[in-house]
């Protein structure tokens, strides 16, 4: 028998000797008690508890209990009927009927049992049912009591039990262990969330989700924009949300924070307000706290993961320099010299093969060279949006210009020099909103599809001349306007006094396709 199964029935044990002995004492008073009633109640309970706290086997266990019922039906009947002061103690017996069937089981047993207690007093006395009742009115009410009870410790039991079950929900989400961010993490903490909370929708908006994990779902961008661009004025706060179809919908939010106070995403919670308790809410900050100490960890083994790597890249391009590029050099001198030494009679002959030779390996020099500045990450790719949402928060940082970011759509692969554009282009026009424009927003809008990159940064500030900027050359608006055309672009500039400036740029994403 396991510990809390016999703490349990001490506590049964407990309470049903007090009963009787509280029993005993009552019925003492009306001078009733003689030592035979005595003496068979007290040995009969002893008999009991030992044996339902000695192992026995199921079937034994169930013809106790049943004597036990009838013990107390007798007791009953020999102490007054239903004016017994051991009415509560024979319904104590009750509870060790529990342990062999179920609530959907007992609530019957129950009904039957304080049921057939007066119709069978009523017909060993001759009297009719009904005025045996009406005589033990109060009975009911001991009745009622005894049913309140039960349904109070079921209830209670219930809500134990299941919160148990999500407090072993949440410590199994341990095995989210320290290993790179894997896809689906994010969708693995919102199904364990909607389960502690009992089946509510849940929407996880997280910033970065990782470097290499997939951008989420449609959803999750369009609720990720808006919470970007309405502030909310507390960290926890029930609101009224649209969704994507229009429809406006109750949502507990959430701010996450991470380890150092910066936002890093929204907790979205499908309810209305109050309808969370205490419990769902220490529930939802355990598996944030989980959530953001893994992310934390992972993003640091990332940044040492990509350090390595780099060193290493870094070592192979030195070797790559040191040993076949220096060769190719000195070979490509080599050949030079050849070239100007060649005898008068053979020169005519022989130059042509030289002059291919040394043409190959000035090519391959150039490819190694090429080589070994990829390796050196001076041209390595990034995570675009990652970049410019942190060049705009970079940027505004130690000002009052409030920035706001919204990307639409996602590319797995962009070459290199695309996504450089873009970043240059945010970068330019950012500074020059920071140094010219004096608006207090600045909206950078990225949307990519399977045909081009769109990219829109507007600000609301002063405005500008745009003819006479540009043909004075100020703000960089010719360099912008030239990386956008060296990739078959368009950009147009748009802008009123006082209502701020708008870029807009269009870059194909097939290089061999002139955007129209």
């Amino acid at each position: 028998m396991s510990l809390h199964n016999r703490t349990g029935l001490y506590l049964i044990f407990g309470c049903r000797w007090a009963l009787l002995l509280s029993g005993l004492i009552l019925y003492s008073k009306s001078g009733g008690v003689t030592p035979g009633l005595l003496l068979a109640a007290v040995l009969f309970q002893t008999i009991y508890s030992l044996l339902q706290l000695n192992k026995m086997r199921r079937k034994v266990a169930i013809i106790a209990a049943i004597a036990d019922l009838g013990f107390g039906i007798y007791l009953l009947g020999l102490t007054g009927g239903l004016s017994s002061p051991f009415l509560m103690y024979s319904f104590t017996g009750l509870w060790m009927v529990k342990s062999f069937v179920s609530w959907r089981q007992y609530y019957p047993i129950i009904l039957f049992y304080v049921a057939g207690i007066p119709i069978l007093f009523a017909m060993t006395s001759g009297v009719v049912i009904y005025k045996y009742v009406l005589a033990h009115f109060d009975y009911g009410f001991i009745v009622c009591a005894f049913f309140c009870l039960v349904s109070l410790v079921h209830f209670v039991m219930q809500n134990v039990r299941k919160q148990f079950r999500k407090l072993v929900m949440i410590y199994s989400s341990r095995h989210m262990t320290v290993q790179t961010m894997k896809q689906g993490t994010i969708s693995y903490v919102e199904e364990l969330l909607q389960r502690v909370l009992d089946d509510r929708e849940v929407i996880l908006c997280v910033e970065s989700v990782g470097r290499y994990e997939k951008v989420q779902s449609w959803k999750h961008t369009y609720f990720m924009n808006y919470m970007k661009q309405n502030r909310l004025n507390s960290q926890k706060i029930y609101t009224q949300l649209p969704s994507p179809t229009g429809e406006v919908v109750p949502y507990y939010v959430q701010v996450l924070l991470d380890r150092s106070g910066q936002k890093y995403g929204w907790l979205l919670v499908k309810s209305g307000k109050n309808e969370l308790s205490i419990l769902h809410k220490i529930y939802m900050q355990f598996i944030l706290m989980k959530l953001e100490a893994f992310q934390f960890v992972n993003e640091e083994l990332l940044d040492a993961q990509e350090t390595a790597v780099a060193l290493e890249r870094d070592a192979i391009a030195q070797n790559i320099h040191d040993g076949i590029a220096q060769e190719l050099f000195f070979i490509s001198i080599q050949l030079f010299q050849l070239k100007n030494a060649l005898p008068p009679d053979v020169r005519e002959e022989t130059l042509p093969y030289v002059t291919e030779i040394e043409k190959k390996v000035k090519e391959s020099h150039r490819n190694i060279r090429q080589f070994i500045i990829e390796l050196k990450d001076e041209k390595r790719k990034f995570n675009l949006h990652s970049a410019i949402e942190k060049l705009l928060h970079r940027v505004t940082e130690h000002t009052e210009v409030v920035p706001i970011f919204e990307n639409i759509g996602w590319a797995a692969h962009e070459q290199l020099d695309i996504e450089e554009a873009i970043y240059h282009l945010v970068e330019e026009a950012a500074n020059n909103v920071i140094k010219h424009a004096k608006a207090k927003h600045i909206h950078v809008r990225i949307e990519v599809t399977s045909v081009q990159w769109s990219i829109t940064i507007k600000d609301d500030g002063i405005g500008m001349q745009i003819s006479e900027v540009y043909e004075q050359g100020r703000f960089g608006l010719r360099g912008m306007e030239n990386r956008i055309k060296a990739l078959n672009g368009a950009i147009s500039f748009q802008s009123e006094a006082v209502m701020g400036t708008t870029i807009t740029a269009y870059i194909p994403r097939e290089r061999s396709i002139a955007y129209v």
